[in-house]
């Protein structure tokens, strides 16, 4: 696991929230009842906007709509699976293809792969066999496997595997598969995670790229308001916020033109 990834799971919103609780509580039982209080009360009310009440939809709701479903050309040269859905460790123990909640990616991609039979399909992603592991040890391993067994022809499918993140998905891709002028590209991902992909396109000079947003993760509703769906909240409330802050690290380090990509 890389240092950021590492960082990203202990100081996630969802952690410090539950952290500030944590402390907030230590702090009241030795006596700093001011301190306490004020830290206990900020993690509650956090709690209660993004884990009991839908503002993680809401923080979400801006990226997932920034790009709408496409209006697709007649032809496709080319279609880009960026992985990110794929479950390495528990493919590898099962011997099993395994995907987690970003799996709707796939739906999109073997649709327009059925759509357009002679469009490259092109899996972007980390290393197959890297660190002596399976080829399911590794997301485009997965994905590979997977587009083989439902019926997509070998031939077609690229596998570009030197990217350990967005930017580098799309200026690898682009130096893999060279798109010509007037070749039409698409990109597959999940809908909170489109602006972001499309920021990099960009500025790995790709500005032709079509978005093909899926795997939609929730709209605001105030449905079904409770504790049981506190988990989940809190998930979206973290893949919304690592979006938000990936556009703007993105954008402040210039690996990106873009803050906030409009189609």
């Amino acid at each position: 696991m890389r240092v950021g990834d590492l960082l990203w799971n202990l100081l996630s919103p969802s952690q410090l929230l539950l952290l500030a609780l944590v402390g907030g509580t230590l702090l009241l039982a030795v006596g700093r009842v001011r301190s306490g209080r004020w830290l206990a009360g900020l993690a509650i009310v956090g709690l209660l906007a993004f884990a009991v009440l839908p503002g993680a939809a809401y923080l979400a709701r801006p990226l997932q709509l920034r790009f709408p479903q496409p209006t697709l050309p007649e032809r496709v040269d080319g279609v880009i699976l960026l992985t990110g859905a794929e479950l390495a460790d528990d493919s590898e123990a099962v011997g099993l293809p395994q995907l987690g909640r970003h799996g709707d990616r796939y739906v999109s991609a073997l649709r327009l792969a059925a759509k357009y039979p002679d469009a490259r399909i092109v899996v972007s992603g980390s290393p197959i066999g890297a660190h002596g592991r399976s080829v399911l040890g590794s997301q485009t391993g997965i994905a590979r496997t997977i587009l083989e067994q439902v019926g997509v022809d070998p031939r077609r499918i690229v596998v570009e595997q030197q990217s350990t993140d967005t930017c580098g998905n799309a200026a690898n891709t682009k130096a893999l598969v060279r798109p010509q002028p007037d070749e039409n590209w698409v990109v597959v991902t999940s809908a909170m995670h489109m602006p972001r992909a499309i920021a990099c396109f960009r500025a790995a000079g790709w500005a032709e790229i079509i978005p093909q947003p899926d795997d939609y993760e929730a709209f605001p509703s105030w449905d079904n308001l409770g504790t049981v769906r506190i988990v989940s909240r809190l998930m979206l409330l973290d893949l919304a916020a690592h979006e938000w802050l990936g556009l703007a690290y993105y954008r402040l380090s210039g690996r990106t033109t873009e803050l906030f990509p409009a189609p």
